[in-house]
């Protein structure tokens, strides 16, 4: 991903949540785009063995959000979505957060990837079907990842679970790799999956792949990879659906200046992007869209419906990840972690929403 948030000048003084935006726009300085908070190796290595050949269990703080954009405990509407619940989460361990995207195993134990190329891992508690906490918290570096490989390398951006799988795209160096899922967790080092010359020339440096899903089935392109770049051509979002060993580019169009940070499909073959925008004038913008089966095609995709659409005023931070489940009536829950940037004055958030079935 672009990072926006890593053009936050040091010394901004945070005075609470009410001025969280107000700060977050005023500090915005075009000083390039490092991050604010690096994390020493020795730090990091005391805490987490590099690279951890199991995951460790950690302490994870969990805290409800119990009123989300004004609309109280769940059950309110936002958009075409109907808001469930969330979680902010926080942990002493100094490589916990930067989380790009996450992906669920069953309806309750999830995996997260993140910047600094390490796994997170937990179980959701839900009570009355609102997610109240966390527990089975667990950590590592990805397989054959750790402290030792320069951080552009390690840019992990994309997560995505079929079978006994699990699928990563990463964006300093674009590539895709391929992990066996054991008891629960990656194993061994990823295999690489093929990209075409014309995937590797539109997704370089830090403008490069960022959502990975896989379409259900029952679709059209059944049981396809899709990738989904951060990079925009010409007002027009860039993906590729892999087909055997060929790739098909289609396009969508962007809207209002965002950019993609994550994807995944509904049982039905929707595609959903979760996408974001951040300026000095407009603060941060959220959005998610989708294309339903019968639009999602090789070629210009032209028809897309907005979801839901939010700011900071609604209680959004830097979302980047997104997983979509699908439930026995016919709906889809959609959960969304954010990217802290390992700054203080951001935070790690996992909301769930509603996709009504019909709708």
């Amino acid at each position: 991903m672009v990072k926006f948030f890593d053009l936050i000048g040091k010394g901004c003084s945070i005075w609470g949540d009410m001025l969280r935006p107000v700060v977050f726009a005023s500090c915005l300085l075009p000083i390039g785009l490092f991050s604010t908070a690096a994390i020493s190796a020795s730090e990091a290595i005391s805490v987490l063995p590099q690279p951890a050949p199991k995951f460790q269990s950690i302490r994870v703080k969990s805290s409800p959000i119990n009123n989300f954009a004004g609309l109280g405990p769940s059950g309110h509407r936002l958009g075409k979505l109907i808001w469930v619940g969330g979680l902010e989460l926080s942990s002493s361990e100094p490589l916990f957060g930067g989380f790009s995207d996450l992906a669920f195993l069953d309806q309750q134990h999830f995996m997260a990837v993140g910047d600094k190329g390490a796994l997170f891992s937990a179980r959701l508690v839900i009570d009355n079907g609102r997610p109240v906490g966390l527990d089975e918290a667990r950590f590592r570096f990805i397989p054959g990842f750790s402290l030792k490989q320069p951080a552009w390398r390690r840019d992990a951006e994309g997560l995505a679970i079929v079978g006994n799988s699990a699928y990563v795209s990463f964006e300093g160096a674009a590539r895709v790799l391929r992990y066996d899922i054991v008891n629960g967790e990656p194993s061994h080092v990823g295999k690489k999956i093929g990209l075409s010359e014309e995937i590797r020339k539109a997704n370089r440096a830090n403008s490069g792949l960022e959502a990975i899903a896989f379409t259900p089935a029952t679709s059209a392109h059944a049981g396809s990879m899709v990738l989904i770049s951060e990079a925009a051509r010409k007002g027009r979002v860039l993906g590729w659906i892999r087909q055997g060993r060929r790739y098909i580019g289609f396009s969508l169009p962007q809207q209002d200046g965002l950019f993609v940070t994550a994807a995944a499909f509904t049982a039905g073959g929707d595609l959903v992007i979760l996408e974001r925008k951040v300026s000095l004038l407009g603060g941060l913008v959220i959005q998610i869209r989708r294309v339903r089966a019968v639009d999602f095609i090789a070629g210009d995709i032209t028809r897309t419906d907005v979801l839901l659409r939010g700011t900071f005023l609604d209680g959004f931070d830097n979302m980047e990840g997104l997983a979509v489940q699908d439930l026995s009536d016919g709906s889809s829950l959609l959960s969304l972690i954010s990217d802290d940037n390992f700054n203080s004055f951001q935070r790690t958030i996992l909301l769930q929403f509603l996709l009504p079935a019909g709708t």
